[in-house]
């Protein structure tokens, strides 16, 4: 069977580096639930931005073509670099610059990889300017932008060969 998160993990890898301020920084990927993410950014602290999250959800296997499908959501997160401050500058600062490259790029893998597909007439973004992530005890963990990205994801074939992709 294919693994979906493997496969996702694979197409993340080949994501171009963004320029965060002076810094370059390469895209970090995990998954597991929401709570987990609170765990997560608890954990490992900011050095894992930008980072994509996949929420855990369930596949859908073809053992003939084979292949895996999901309905996904996809979290695309960047640590705010100043909370306070209202959308018109989240949305200047962290959305045009370092988010929303993300989410195309990660589109663009997903349609030129050759071992994925994406239902692109259907599938829904969401802009969430500081996304707080809070731990069960409810204290603040982290105040990032987000993008949420839900779309019917499918990897297919066996092949390990990812086509060359023109970001």
């Amino acid at each position: 069977m294919i693994v979906f998160e493997d496969q996702l993990a694979r197409l993340i890898e080949l994501l171009p580096d963004v320029t965060v301020g002076s810094a370059t920084k390469s895209v970090s990927f995990n998954w597991g639930t929401e709570t987990v993410l609170a765990n997560y950014l608890t954990l490992a602290g900011n050095q894992n931005f930008p980072l994509i999250w996949l929420v855990e959800g369930q596949d859908s296997n073809n053992l003939r073509e084979p292949s895996v499908s999901r309905f996904s959501r996809i979290v695309i997160l960047h640590e705010s670099q100043k909370p306070s401050e209202f959308n018109p500058y989240q949305h200047e600062y962290d959305y045009k610059l370092i988010l929303q490259p993300i989410a195309d790029n990660l589109l663009t893998a997903l349609t030129q990889s050759g071992i994925s597909r994406y239902s692109d007439y259907n599938f829904k973004t969401q802009r969430v300017k500081n996304y707080s992530m809070r731990t069960e005890s409810e204290s603040l963990v982290y105040i990032c932008n987000a993008i949420v990205l839900e779309a019917e994801i499918t990897f297919s074939g066996l092949s390990s060969c990812i086509n060359k992709i023109q970001f």
